[in-house]
């Protein structure tokens, strides 16, 4: 029995690292041999390391579709995340309203994320802004673009946020 079409529904959940790994080879061994596998998952790293096509669907409806590499091309640029107290996030995010290097920011329950052109120019920008308001942060964290920030800047919200 070889199917030219496999679908698969989450199929490493609860699994541990060694029989997910061994699963993700599976996988790509299927995918070599020809076969189209139509996978179903949470894990937006599984998704990025197996899959040539992505579907983000929010709520039934389709959101972003595309290439992992296309996806994270829509949000260009570099995030960083501020850690802020709760009570300060809106202060902060007032702030930084309107800067030039910003494309995007979303709060956070305990902080911001920032969508920059680039980091490492916009991050002395960022501090300066916030210390010229007294706004301190606990923590700053800076990455490229993965495919849970497409989820989250396609949905505006995260997957635990959806569980809740």
């Amino acid at each position: 029995h070889q199917p030219r079409l496999l679908f698969l529904d989450e199929p490493t959940t609860g699994l541990d690292p060694q029989s997910r790994a061994y699963m993700w080879d599976e996988i790509r061994r299927l995918r070599q041999e020809g076969m189209t596998v139509f996978l179903t998952t949470h894990y937006l790293e599984e998704a990025d390391a197996l899959c040539d096509r992505i579907a983000i669907i929010d709520h039934g409806w389709v959101v972003a579709e595309g290439t992992p590499a296309d996806l994270k091309r829509e949000i260009a640029g570099d995030v960083v995340t501020l850690g802020i107290s709760r009570t300060r996030v809106a202060e902060a995010a007032q702030a930084l309203e309107g800067a030039p290097y910003l494309r995007n920011s979303e709060k956070l329950d305990a902080g911001l994320r920032l969508y920059v052109d680039h980091g490492a120019s916009a991050m002395p920008q960022i501090m300066r802004a916030l210390d010229a308001t007294g706004v301190e942060f606990d923590s700053v964290e800076l990455h490229r673009p993965s495919l849970d920030d497409v989820f989250l800047a396609k949905t505006g919200r995260s997957l635990r946020e959806d569980a809740a």
